[in-house]
């Protein structure tokens, strides 16, 4: 069933398609008894026969909804629409941090301010022992004041829950910023699979590429577990080497050589 502008959706109406992503659509909202736009995410219609998948979509509203932070996307609501689940979050008119790497690349206090953000997100939700597990610039919204939030902890779960297999993390989870470990399909993981990530999205951010690309997700997969990190400078030689130094700390192979927290 596809959602259209005009439908009542509970308590909201729903107006314009925000994005869509591989397991949902986000759509702009309206709560009309409390006079708020809301964005309202749904579960592609394909996934529903699929217990696990409607299992991780429930889960994600009732971890999000435990994170109260100024950086992160809350979330309001979780209900059901013809069969469908949807999330009612935080509408927050902006852009990603993916378009503005396009279209205008942040300039260097830019980018700290966002890493400092994002960082500190993260870090509050390790704290309560949560991992995001997908951090990487379009989940990164960016409101129109500048202010940078973390959205979409749709590959979250609880860090001691201990439970991760190669097919629902690893092909989860997005190539270019995955982790070593989760691409390996480590049974435990922690806050470093996300100091990991930030890395890449840092990484990104100064050097203008992703440290790995390739022809399939397997290849870069493959690069982020074996091969050695392309030296920043070599791209962007305006890199100060205390710079690089963080980056390869970030970006290293094994967890144990990270930074712990973001």
């Amino acid at each position: 069933m596809v959602w259209t502008a005009g439908e009542q959706v509970g308590a909201y109406v729903l107006d314009s398609q925000l994005g869509q992503g591989g397991m949902a659509t986000v759509y702009k909202g309206h709560h009309a008894n409390l006079k708020r736009d809301i964005a309202i995410k749904v579960m592609h219609q394909n996934f529903l026969d699929d217990e696990s998948f409607v299992a991780r979509f429930k889960r994600e509203a009732e971890i999000v909804a435990q994170l109260t932070h100024p950086h992160i996307v809350p979330v309001y609501d979780f209900d059901e629409h013809a069969g469908q689940p949807y999330l009612v979050m935080k509408y927050v008119p902006g852009f990603t941090l993916k378009k503005q790497l396009i279209k205008n690349p942040p300039d260097l206090d830019g980018i700290i301010e966002i890493v400092a953000a994002i960082g500190d997100a993260l870090t509050f939700a390790h704290e309560r022992d949560i991992l995001h597990r997908d951090v990487k610039p379009s989940n990164v919204i960016i409101d129109r004041e500048g202010k940078p939030y973390l959205t979409d902890f749709g590959l979250a779960r609880l860090a001691s829950s201990g439970e991760s297999t190669m097919s629902a993390d690893m092909l989860l989870g997005t190539p270019h910023y995955i982790s070593p470990e989760q691409a390996r399909g480590a049974k435990t993981l922690d806050g470093r699979t996300d100091v990991y990530a930030l890395g890449v999205m840092i990484y990104e951010m100064l050097v203008g590429k992703v440290p790995f690309t390739g022809d399939s997700a397997f290849s870069i997969i493959h690069d982020h577990i074996y091969s050695p990190l392309p030296p920043p400078t070599k791209v962007n030689p305006d890199l100060p080497d205390s710079v690089e130094a963080v980056l390869y700390k970030a970006l290293a192979k094994s967890p144990e050589e990270r930074y712990d927290t973001p």
